[in-house]
């Protein structure tokens, strides 16, 4: 064994360190640096070579004893493994955030197929999705409105004419029952005689189908309230339709009146097939008008029910994309910052699996080994000139031995060897 490998063996013939004081430890190591120094430069002569050499060797064989000085290792790594540490928190809760938001993106899309699934199936099965829905409304709405078309048509004519006919028309001794009912140019009639008239003509069968209207949305409530105003409101188209009926009646029977005939009243309209006539041309197609409206407008409920469903169903899909758009723009950076700490992890676990030189140590022992080798010159040289030609060129060498192996700052705690994978 070589003198400098003693000197970094001096532990292993002295007493265990855990019973061995530190300092008298860490006291007998620099003195024998000291006297390992001392004594190589008397040997050498205080040449500068031989120094730059020694201090070489001293460095390399204590590179080497701190490299296996697992202790001092795992003193010097504690801060790099407690910073690891806290980087694997930090990366654990990352992770955690990423995995929740990837679960949450991933409930999303399983709830978008399922709403595009439901507005395929909805069309064939509107009563799985739909309260209350019958399964072929469409056909049965459009089927509604063929039939509802003609008999508005026919409502139109009827209370235009009929209507002209009980309040403004004056019967001709040609004209025939039926004339004096229904009158083709009835509205063209009316507006000729003024434009209240005509007014009051085209908007009567409308006064009639709002009643219809109103029928049908009392019926959606369920009540002794609503049924009291659909009857109420039949009773009255009942008696505005007996009305018309009795005014052109009684322009037929003034008409046709001689001078034995009795004044024209109800008891006389009331036993006219002409009066029940013209009130059941009215009213009974008025209330088949209205069943039939209430029909189709139920049926367009069931049309609009599914149309209503596949909308708020598409509405969903929108909201959950604009949910998983929202949480993709905060995955990426939680992804950025995993990638990143992930790359600190492995760059501090290169540091503990590599060693770390202890500059700090090194230079403590360094400087008992120069401190003898200049000794040495100075107490085995009289020449003052030739001892401090070698301590300038000693002292050159040390500096570039420090400079060289990046160890001249003290305060530095020291360098690391990482592993290379």
């Amino acid at each position: 064994m070589s003198p400098l490998k003693k000197i970094f063996s001096i532990k292993k013939n002295s007493e265990p360190e855990a019973v061995r004081p530190q300092e008298d430890n860490l006291k007998k190591i620099k003195l024998t640096f000291f006297e390992s120094g001392y004594g190589s430069s008397k040997q050498a002569e205080g040449n500068h070579m031989v120094f730059k050499a020694c201090l070489q060797d001293v460095y390399m064989d204590y590179k080497g004893k701190c490299r296996e000085d697992e202790r001092l290792q795992k003193s010097l790594k504690e801060p790099y493994v407690q910073e690891r540490s806290k980087y694997e928190i930090e990366l654990k809760k990352r992770k955690t955030a990423r995995v929740i938001l990837e679960e949450t993106i991933g409930k999303l899309e399983e709830k978008i197929q399922r709403f595009k699934s439901e507005i395929a199936d909805v069309k064939h099965n509107p009563e799985k999705y739909v309260e209350d829905v019958d399964k072929k409304p469409k056909a049965q709405f459009y089927l509604g409105l063929i039939v509802l078309i003609p008999i508005t048509f026919y409502l139109l004519v009827f209370y235009i004419s009929a209507s002209y006919s009980a309040f403004f028309k004056t019967f001709d001794p040609d004209d025939e029952i039926s004339a004096a009912i229904f009158d083709a140019n009835a509205l063209s009639k009316a507006i000729a005689d003024g434009w209240l008239e005509g007014v009051f003509v085209a908007t009567i069968p409308f006064a009639f189908m709002g009643l219809g209207y109103l029928i049908h949305m009392f019926q959606k409530h369920k009540n002794w309230l609503s049924y009291v105003k659909i009857g109420t409101l039949f009773v009255v188209t009942f008696i505005f339709d007996a009305i018309l009926a009795y005014q052109i009646e009684k322009k037929i029977y003034d008409f046709d009146k001689t001078l034995n005939s009795p004044p024209f009243d109800v008891g006389i309209a009331f036993t006219s097939p002409e009066f029940w006539g013209i009130i059941f041309a009215g009213f009974v197609v008025y209330i088949i008008w209205g069943l039939v409206f209430d029909f189709i407008m139920k049926e367009y409920d069931n049309f609009d029910k599914i149309k209503s469903f596949i909308r708020s169903k598409r509405e969903d899909i929108e909201n959950a994309r604009q949910e998983i758009s929202k949480l993709i723009s905060k995955i990426n950076p939680i992804k950025e910052e995993i990638s990143g700490i992930e790359g600190k992890i492995n760059d501090l676990q290169r540091t503990i699996d590599g060693f770390i030189f202890s500059n700090k140590h090194y230079l403590t022992y360094h400087a008992e080994y120069v401190k003898g080798w200049f000794l040495a010159i100075a107490d085995n040289f009289d020449s003052l000139k030739r001892r401090d030609e070698l301590l300038a060129k000693c002292r050159e060498e040390e500096r570039k031995h420090l400079e060289e192996h990046e160890i001249a700052d003290e305060s530095y705690e020291g360098r690391l060897y990482k592993l290379i994978n």
